[in-house]
């Protein structure tokens, strides 16, 4: 009996120290995981902080060595007639061209726009023809913009008479075309550049103009201080 007795106290005591082998164990994963918690925490931080610096620079590299082209198309023009209009004995014209501007934007990440305020300044041969205003818009996400009907119209323009000759001898012919100059309008502050577009564009056939030249120029004051507008008030009416 005594012998039993002390069989089953041993069994006990062995159950025993197996329960108190188990919660060490659970503590021992606790502190592991306490202990290396804020390894992962930092891993996620790290990970959060340069996706957006490598996402960035992986977006514009795509769009190096692209840019936009620019380009116009006199869908239609009136006042140029080789035998009336351009007589001889007319002094002065009357000239209305409808113009289409186009832009075509290879970047994805990036957007080329015409600005609103730009004005289209038709001419040949450096006698100015027409003027009108081109509505602000823009071009993105590697695809094509355009804008029809732009008007661009003069009255009782004055044109030397060589250039008149000129002009209607090519338009019999069918190769006149004429140069459209689109300007962006000034912002008179430090370091502000003026867009400059210029197009050479074929009158009679309606196609786009090869590619245009685009250039930045340092805006040129007005004689009047009163339209000297600043910068400032000009961000302010295009939002």
């Amino acid at each position: 009996m005594g012998a039993h007795g002390t069989g089953a106290q041993r069994l006990l005591d062995s159950d025993g120290d197996d329960g108190g082998g188990g919660d060490c164990c659970c503590c021992d994963v606790r502190a592991l995981f306490w202990d290396i918690l804020p390894g992962i925490l930092g891993a996620l931080a790290a990970i959060a902080i340069m996706v957006p610096l490598l996402y960035w620079p992986y977006q514009w590299s795509s769009d190096n060595g692209k840019y936009p082209e620019y380009s116009v198309a006199v869908a239609g023009f009136s006042g140029l007639d080789p035998d009336r209009d351009l007589a001889p004995a007319r002094g002065a014209l009357d000239p209305t061209f409808d113009l289409t501007v186009r832009i075509k934007e290879p970047r994805r990440w990036s957007t080329a726009c015409v600005e609103r305020g730009t004005t289209a300044a038709v001419s040949y041969r450096s006698a100015p023809l027409a003027r009108g205003p081109v509505p602000g818009f823009c071009g993105r996400n590697e695809n094509a913009t355009e804008v029809r009907s732009v008007m661009a119209w003069g009255t009782a323009v004055p044109v030397p008479r060589f250039a008149r000759d000129r002009l209607a001898e090519e338009l019999r012919r069918g190769e006149a075309a004429v140069d459209v100059t689109l300007t962006a309008p000034a912002r008179y502050c430090v370091n502000c550049r003026q867009m400059v577009i210029e197009c050479k564009a074929r009158l009679g056939h309606g196609e786009a103009s090869p590619p245009c030249a685009v250039r930045y120029d340092l805006p040129t004051l007005p004689d009047d201080p009163t339209q000297r507008t600043p910068a400032r008030r000009m961000l302010r009416s295009q939002q």
